[in-house]
């Protein structure tokens, strides 16, 4: 009777955090559906307005601007490592002065809290995680003819097909300059050893410093048209999405037609 009794009570405290829509229901089955373990994960932001006091989602910054580390998990212990300091709030702010461009800064946080053994029996109550912040040498923009660091971007990528049909394939990414402007050659994009190079880049947006979209346009063959995502993420794998209008039987000209195809890849930078 008194382990009823806990378990009801534990349920009713569940009930509490789960979504409205949750509650509206008539019963509920599980009072597990809306419970989670500890997790020490966090969101970095950017002040954006300091009159309104806006942050930002971000994941990298222009130097001599201040961040915030939030950790999600409410009421518990938390420890951040940042750089060389450490802080034991919800919620750490560190500025980051000049002598911090161009480098990549690992933030940890430790959560510890009372864990939830009736809906996780395995959970101990503790996590950590490590997310890496990067502080740009130059502004972070969203136009054209803008000075961008592709750092992180550029470089060769072993992926593989999503699906996991056949070989790894390595994948390059080169950022070079173009009458002003900032450009991106993609090579093997296809598995073919295709190289998109020519100086017909219509658009280049990089967005959060680690993720890249482009678009190619009045370029030949499988270049025609193309475009596409690099999305180098923070725990060092990387998700790459390419597509591309191919002319099948010489195209309509040659009474032939244009087919829409995609690549979607998987893996990591080397």
């Amino acid at each position: 009777m008194k382990k009823q009794l806990i378990y009801l009570l534990s349920a009713g405290l569940l009930l509490v955090g789960c979504k409205k829509e949750q509650l509206q229901m008539s019963a509920v089955k599980d009072p597990c559906d809306c419970a989670k373990e500890v997790s020490a994960d966090f969101v970095i932001k950017e002040i954006a307005s300091t009159i309104e006091d806006l942050w930002i989602l971000t994941d990298t910054t222009f130097h001599n601007k201040q961040i915030r580390f939030s950790a999600l998990e409410q009421d518990a212990e938390y420890k951040w490592y940042i750089g060389t300091e450490q802080f034991t709030t919800q919620k750490a702010s560190r500025h980051f002065g000049s002598q911090w461009a161009g480098f990549d800064i690992p933030i940890t946080l430790v959560v510890k809290k009372a864990p939830n053994n009736i809906c996780f029996p395995n959970d101990d109550g503790y996590d950590s995680i490590t997310k890496v912040f990067h502080v740009s040498q130059f502004p972070i923009y969203y136009g054209d003819n803008a000075e961008i660091d592709f750092g992180p971007i550029e470089g060769t990528y072993r992926v593989k097909n999503k699906n996991g049909i056949g070989d790894s394939i390595d994948i390059s990414v080169n950022a070079r300059d173009y009458e002003g402007d900032r450009i991106v050659d993609i090579s093997n994009f296809d598995g073919t050893g295709t190289l998109c190079n020519q100086d017909q880049l219509r658009q280049v947006d990089y967005v959060g410093y680690r993720i890249l979209k482009f678009n190619y346009a009045g370029v030949i063959d499988y270049c025609n048209g193309i475009s596409g995502t690099i999305e180098n993420r923070l725990n060092k794998s990387a998700l790459l999405e390419f597509h591309s209008m191919v002319a099948i039987n010489g195209g309509p000209v040659f009474g032939g037609y244009m087919q829409k195809l995609d690549w979607y890849y998987e893996g990591r930078k080397l």
